[in-house]
């Protein structure tokens, strides 16, 4: 038997999947080395001792994965 934490949470991923399928949106999973978490800190992306924040980690890699193809577009671009 669920409890109803885990039906209120159940409903909530419920509602979180069809928001990202309305907008196109697909969660993929991502593995993360010592590479990207140097980069994601040297860039002050990831402040420090948030390693195992997995919040502060999915945030610090949403935002260098934004910068990333911000660079990558530019990049395009000046190949115009």
């Amino acid at each position: 038997m669920k409890t109803a934490a885990q039906r209120q949470q159940r409903v909530a991923d419920t509602q979180a999947w069809r928001a990202r399928q309305k907008r196109g949106a697909v969660v993929l999973p991502v593995e993360a080395d010592d590479e990207i978490f140097d980069l994601m800190a040297r860039l002050r992306l990831l402040g420090a001792g948030r390693e195992t924040d997995r919040r502060a980690v999915a945030d610090a890699f949403g935002n260098l994965l934004r910068l990333a193809l911000a660079a990558l577009r530019r990049e395009i671009d000046s190949h115009r």
